[in-house]
């Protein structure tokens, strides 16, 4: 590809500046990192679930993206949502996890949506 690693939407860019920056700040290294492993889904939106305890507060994110085979991912909307919401984006492995030991983001890939 290209010097750019992916596209955002502009209304994913007017969600995550409504957050605390140190929590969008996570938010985009946790795209950063998992990006990679998001599944390949030709013509159909994802969503993938998260979680930020980069303040005091946990917040509990969703984020929706398009990532089709051989074109650069566009990030198109991140919502908060409630911790029981994203633990059923957990449970279906649709989510990125963190490694409570280390701190550091897994490897796992991401099902796909679809």
């Amino acid at each position: 590809m290209e010097n750019e690693y992916y596209e955002v939407d502009e209304h994913f860019v007017e969600q995550i500046t409504k957050l605390p920056p140190k929590v969008a700040l996570d938010i985009a290294k946790q795209i950063d990192r998992e990006i990679q492993d998001l599944p390949e889904v030709n013509g159909w939106s994802q969503r993938v679930a998260g979680v930020s305890d980069a303040v005091d507060n946990t917040y509990f994110f969703l984020i929706e993206y398009l990532k089709q085979i051989e074109e650069k991912p566009v990030f198109l909307d991140c919502e908060i949502i409630e911790s029981d919401e994203y633990l059923d984006y957990f449970l279906e492995d649709k989510a990125i996890k963190l490694n409570q030991n280390d701190r550091q983001r897994s490897r796992t890939p991401i099902k796909n949506s679809g």
